[in-house]
């Protein structure tokens, strides 16, 4: 009779612990989610981004939007990076960051190589401008 007890006791310990662990996931998530201003600036950042994405699909000059295209494509695996880090409760790694600069400099490099007046690349132009922003808002905030 003296089991019963003992195996109510060691389960309703354990429900408590399981409970409590439960308990600080989120409160580390939030810890990495960062303040108010930090999450507008990677809000910003991945609008501009998307912005950047619609204009490269519209450049008329192939190798520049292909050039452009990787360079975005660099920006985001960075990003989503961050954001899988940030999800599991972890501090994002500095790489990710590098590799978000590193693609930006890439779109910027391929998009001022382009001397066309093809309007498209005005307007991925003005995008990266808008994630650059935004990324330095992010450095900055978070």
């Amino acid at each position: 009779m003296l089991g019963s007890p003992f195996i109510l006791v060691t389960l309703l310990a354990s429900v408590v612990s399981v409970t409590q662990a439960a308990a600080l996931k989120p409160r580390q998530l939030l810890g990495q989610l960062g303040s108010l201003q930090c999450n507008i600036a990677r809000v910003r950042i991945v609008g501009a981004l998307g912005d950047a994405d619609q204009a490269i699909g519209n450049i008329q000059d192939q190798a520049t939007s292909t050039a452009a295209a990787a360079g975005l494509s660099q920006a985001n695996a960075g990003i989503s990076q961050i954001a899988n880090a940030i999800l599991a409760g972890e501090e994002p790694p500095a790489e990710s960051r590098s590799e978000v600069q590193a693609g930006l400099e890439a779109m910027a490099a391929a998009l001022t190589a382009n001397n066309s007046t093809d309007p498209a690349v005005g307007d991925a132009q003005s995008a990266l401008t808008a994630a650059t922003a935004a990324g330095e808002d992010v450095v900055a905030q978070c």
